[in-house]
């Protein structure tokens, strides 16, 4: 079986749809997909219909962008996205997200860079990346990474923190919404030395597991992974943060096993 549970489309800051991502799946063999955009299930009702007319399963998936002393990004699979639990809090982030974009474009004004304001999203999902994409489309800046490093990075001169869920309340959203919540792209936190503090403080709440599986991860890196995850008994899930164009990462190409406890969870 072949998995990718960790895919973004144009309903967040993605390059594909959401029925295009199930189709690209179908084409290379991919067999169960999760579609995990950034603070937003709105991709989900065409993925799962286009899915469904592939023969592609489908998981009902979200990325809750969190914060603490650094960024913690959680994972929610088979989610329902109906549930009231989810769609108030997602309402909430949504406002929040439009309320930065508009401050950081006030600030790029002061610079004499007029973005078209109706060229930027007004969903769940608008953030920095389109603003860097309006710069480039501008001539402002010579890449997305340009844009980045000159202006909304945080040594960026229009840069505006952001005002986000912590990790506890990212874990206990998505297990409001009936599902699996899993900590996405965890290098970052083995690297800092927090990872297992981490752990013991969302597993009493309900994290059901970490992305063992991912692009950036090393061989011994993933192993060690799969250690703590046993250890915690938690289910290891893997997949590409696939964003399409914007990113250099092709879906499907993070290959890994699931394990009987991991189906078992995930239901598949």
């Amino acid at each position: 079986m072949k998995l990718d549970l960790h895919l973004h489309s144009t309903a967040s800051d993605g390059s594909d749809s959401p029925s295009r991502i199930a189709e690209l799946a179908k084409e290379k063999g991919i067999d169960v997909i999760a579609l995990t955009d950034h603070d937003t299930v709105s991709g989900v009702p065409e993925a799962l219909e286009a899915g469904k007319k592939l023969g592609v399963k489908v998981l009902r998936g979200v990325e809750l962008s969190a914060f603490s002393s650094y960024e913690v990004h959680v994972l929610g699979y088979n989610i329902d996205i109906n549930s009231p639990a989810l769609t108030n809090k997602l309402e909430e982030l949504r406002q929040k997200r439009i309320s930065r974009a508009y401050k950081i474009l006030d600030k790029l004004e002061t610079f004499n860079i007029k973005l078209d304001r109706s060229g930027l999203k007004n969903d769940g999902s608008v953030g920095r990346p389109h603003i860097a994409q309006l710069l480039l489309k501008g001539g402002y800046v010579t890449s997305i990474q340009d844009a980045f490093e000159r202006y909304l990075g945080k040594t960026g001169a229009a840069f505006v923190p952001s005002h986000r869920l912590s990790p506890l309340e990212a874990v206990k959203t998505i297990k409001a919404a009936g599902g699996l919540a899993v900590l996405a792209h965890p290098l970052v936190f083995v690297n800092k030395g927090v990872l297992d503090d981490l752990i013991c403080g969302l597993k009493p709440y309900g994290l059901d597991g970490i992305e063992a599986n991912y692009p950036s991860h090393t061989p011994q890196i993933t192993a060690r992974l799969y250690d703590v995850a046993r250890r915690y008994r938690l289910i290891a899930t893997g997949g590409t943060d696939y964003h399409g164009k914007i990113r250099p990462i092709e879906m499907g190409s993070v290959e890994w096993k699931i394990d009987g406890y991991t189906r078992r969870m995930l239901g598949i």
